[in-house]
């Protein structure tokens, strides 16, 4: 076959790119051997560095080959033409950066290569070695997700550099085919673009501090596994506190982004919906919260060693196998979030393994028993490779690995020689991080579902909203007791009397408050009425309520009396206020929301299908104004812009006079993208007690017909009724009045006249004028020649064309002018109460958790200068 010249064809790019993947790749490969050697010889540690220098070289390569492509729009490429478009405004250049699986695994290798540059600068220490070396390990399997390589028949990772003619997804494409023999197909390409629902601002900012969240889980990690390797399982803690709560942090921001995302960019009316991906970046979170007060409860009073290394280590294990969920396109349907690609199945789930080896085999401090472990999974996965990954070979690895964990702790791990006193810090702080843990436990497994159907042969279904919360409320409830009391008590003990007096003003103020205010919110005209389980629900949201409110007075009231006032020293109390804050407005928000959008219009939504409800949505035409909750509204029209159309909605509050008044517009939008389909936009009016969230459920995007379009009549409608009966315009009612006749039948028969019969219309418009039409039904020799009649006023027009004497019934035919038909918007309008109380929290436990970190970055710096570093 004959080599084609493609014509503007930008190929050197593809294999710089290509280039930079592979680089990447060795030398996280070499940094990850050298380090290794290192920990034995630091003959090799000059080398490892170099390499590791050297990796983090071809990661800048690639990232900035890739957004050359893009912002050329070089189309030939498949990353490019599936992620972007020439319509696509340029400030979403970043979205399409990180919308596909290469680009958010590149963005995950970006951050995991700065911070560990910062740690490899920091550690000039006996820590360097083991530590950097968990560093390039993960560095290796994350660069060979976009190698792009195939071994015989095994693809290795997907690259972002492949041309679309020759991406194996594509080769069997008929657009593709059709112009492979084509040398200038480039100028015939046309470009999918970037996912609607991403052209967000939030989707800007979300996904890289996100995702800097989950490369922040492998600093702790990777001490937690350096301190198993060198055997020193207490000192590790203090050098990866400060790194631990700037996980908490980091990963927190990047859950509340995407849950402010949801909120404005997502019509589902919320901005938490339990999604499987959603799930999936709080799990992890959970654990490292869990895993960080643990490691102050290990720094002031020692012990509880082996929870601090589960708790570290599973935070990282749990953003991998998030990875593996979200990305083997094993969830399908499940997650608005969710990638689809099964191909990256078998190397995930190859990065999930390999780290729980490593950890359980460091676990084992005997020699023989640990190489029994690793071959014996190594030939589980062999034989799974070859005969299918059957459910009794993943029972055996599972019950090995746990069992050899619970075997090594019992024998070689250290234990405390103490027990926790009752009344003791540690104890409660112990036991909340034990909480965090159960909880994330119960999440994972019912976010597993789709998992566990495919591994079991079983058919659950996921669960709902509701059910989540039903399983999580109990948790949030004894989670924020325990934020409230713990700070109260002392490490080793604490005196009962003087605890219980210190919280009694807090606890019986909260417990005021909350009655006082969930009687009215929940229980009023509810309880009585109600089943079993929302009578739970309803007590459940008032012992959250109060738990929140317990929270955030004990909190403050430990600040200002026991801290006096001393910011720098009230970093976590500050955080748990904000955490209940996030709680107390998620609670009140949601379970309080108001559905305004009862339609009030005469136009029956559920005409429009199924799913349309008249309790939720509002018909309003343009021009109409119509009573909707609190407000009047009006649908003013809409404008297009590029492929957005925003439709006008006005928003009216009756003053003093009751007269109505503009209070405010929202401007809803329909992206309409011809290659992506239709995405719904919403609109929210701010207000410092409550959120107006308005979207188009359903809308017209037909743009305005010419003036000869307007005047033509659009195919009338036939319609049989009897005397008295009526028909239904657009714009008015039509009335069948009476009959008029200038001969009777006998008559007719009689001379074989011409029949002449009149039908009297009346239309009644919506101001109550009455207008006249007068159509005639003519028989002529036995032909019928029905004569039409014009309303213009109502641009209607009606024919008379048949007579039913045995029913006693005309048939008459009526068509309306193409303008008669007024665009109309189906909308969806929730309110909100005290949403902001939620916003504020997040600002404030951020806070919180960022005045902790400098906090325990002082500590450290004092410990080091202490005890030489």
């Amino acid at each position: 076959m004959h080599s084609i010249n493609y014509i503007g064809e930008h190929a050197w790019l593809g294999k710089l790119g290509n280039f930079f993947l592979i680089l990447s790749f060795a030398a996280a490969f070499i940094a990850f051997v050298g380090f290794f050697l290192s920990a034995k010889n630091k003959d090799y540690l000059k080398f490892a560095r170099t390499a590791f220098y050297l990796h983090a070289f071809a990661v800048i390569g690639i990232i900035g080959s890739m957004f050359f492509m893009l912002m050329n729009h070089y189309y030939e490429y498949q990353y490019v033409w599936q992620h972007s478009n020439n319509d696509m405004p340029m400030r979403y250049i970043l979205s399409c950066f990180w919308e596909g699986q290469e680009g958010s695994f590149l963005l995950w290798t970006f951050w995991n290569v700065i911070l560990g540059l910062i740690l490899q600068r920091s550690l000039k220490n006996e820590w360097e070695a083991p530590v950097m070396s968990v560093f390039s390990l993960a560095q290796v399997f994350l660069s060979s997700m976009i190698l792009g390589i195939f071994i015989g028949d095994i693809r290795i990772g997907s690259s972002p550099f492949l041309l679309l003619r020759e991406h194996p997804d594509f080769l069997n494409a008929p657009f593709v085919k059709s112009f492979m023999e084509n040398p200038n197909y480039i100028s015939k390409l046309n470009p999918k673009g970037l996912n609607p629902l991403l052209m967000n601002y939030w989707m800007t900012i979300h996904p890289p501090t996100l995702f800097l969240g989950f490369a922040s889980t492998l600093p702790p990690f990777a001490f937690a596994i350096a301190g198993l390797w060198m055997k020193k399982y207490k000192e590790w803690q203090q050098i990866a506190l400060p790194w631990t709560y700037f996980g908490i942090l980091i990963l927190g921001i990047g859950i509340l982004m995407g849950g402010a995302w949801a909120y404005e960019a997502l019509s589902f009316g919320g901005f938490w919906a339990w999604d499987p991906v959603e799930n999936s970046s709080l799990v992890p979170w959970l654990v490292l919260v869990g895993a960080g007060h643990v490691m102050i409860v290990n720094k002031n009073k020692g012990g509880s060693l082996f929870t601090t290394h589960l708790l570290a280590i599973g935070s990282f294990l749990l953003v991998l196998y998030s990875t593996f969920l979200t990305r083997s396109g094993i969830l399908g349907d499940a997650s608005v979030h969710a990638f689809t690609d099964l191909g990256m199945q078998g190397q995930l789930i190859l990065y999930v393994l390999v780290f729980v080896l490593l950890c359980v085999s460091l676990l084992i401090d005997n020699s023989l028993l640990r190489v029994s472990y690793l071959m014996g999974s190594v030939l589980l996965m062999f034989l799974g490779m070859i005969y299918g990954y059957k459910t009794y070979l993943f029972y055996v690895w599972v019950i090995a690995s746990i069992g050899l964990t619970a075997y090594s702790y019992q024998k070689y791990f250290p234990k405390e020689n103490d027990e926790e006193e009752l009344y003791s810090r540690e104890f409660w702080m112990f036991l909340g991080a034990f909480v965090l843990l159960l909880s994330a436990l119960v999440i994972t497994y019912f976010t597993s579902i789709p998992v566990l159907n495919k591994l079991f042969h079983t058919k659950k279904a996921p669960l709902k909203v509701d059910d989540y919360n039903l399983w999580t409320v109990p948790f949030a409830i004894i989670i924020l007791i325990l934020m409230a009391v713990a700070q109260f008590l002392k490490y080793k003990k604490t005196n009962k009397k003087e605890f219980l007096k210190k919280i009694i003003i807090s606890f019986l103020l909260s417990v005021a408050f909350g009655v006082a205010c969930s009687v009215p919110l929940y229980f009023l005209n509810n309880f009585s009425t109600s089943d079993g389980l929302h009578k739970w629900n309803l007590i459940s949201y008032f012992l959250l309520f109060t738990a929140g409110i317990f929270t955030i007075l004990a909190n403050s009231d430990y600040c200002v009396r026991i801290l006096k006032g001393k910011v720098s020293k009230s970093g976590a109390s500050i955080a748990h206020v904000g955490f209940a804050l996030i709680l107390v407005g998620a609670l009140i928000s949601n379970s309080k929301k108001v559905i305004l959008s009862k339609n009030t219009s005469a136009k029956k939504v559920e005409s429009l299908g199924e799913g349309f409800s008249g309790q939720e949505n509002i018909f309003l035409e343009q021009g109409d104004t119509l009573p909707m909750g609190p407000y009047l509204v009006s649908y003013e029209g809409k404008e297009k812009r590029g492929i957005d159309f925003y439709f006008k909605v006005n928003y009216f509050l009756k003053n003093a006079s009751g007269k109505p008044e503009l209070a405010f517009q929202l401007q809803p939008k329909i992206q309409d993208n011809p290659r992506m389909g239709r995405a719904a936009d919403p609109d929210t009016k701010h207000f410092l007690n409550r959120d107006i969230y308005t979207h188009v459920t359903a809308a017209d995007l037909n743009t305005v017909v010419d003036t000869a379009k307007k005047n033509a009549y659009n195919t009338p409608e036939n319609y049989i009724r009897h005397l008295g009966d009526t028909i239904l315009a657009s714009n008015a009612i039509v009335v069948i009045d009476s009959l008029v006749s200038d001969l009777s039948q006998a008559e007719y028969e009689k001379n074989d006249s011409l029949l002449q019969v009149t039908v009297v219309l009346k239309a009644y418009n919506v101001n109550g004028e009455v207008f006249k039409a007068r159509p005639k039904y003519i028989i002529k020799k036995n032909m019928v020649i029905p004569e039409s009649d014009k309303i213009e006023e109502l641009g209607l027009k009606f024919s008379f064309w048949k007579i039913n004497p045995q029913e006693g019934s005309v048939e008459i035919s009526m068509a309306e002018k193409v303008n008669n038909s007024k665009d109309f918007i189906v909308m969806k309008a929730v309110m909100f109460p005290y949403i902001n109380v939620l916003w504020i929290g997040s600002i404030t436990m951020a806070l919180g958790t960022f005045i902790a970190i400098r906090e325990r970055k002082r500590t450290l710096k004092i410990h080091e200068e202490n005890h030489g570093s």
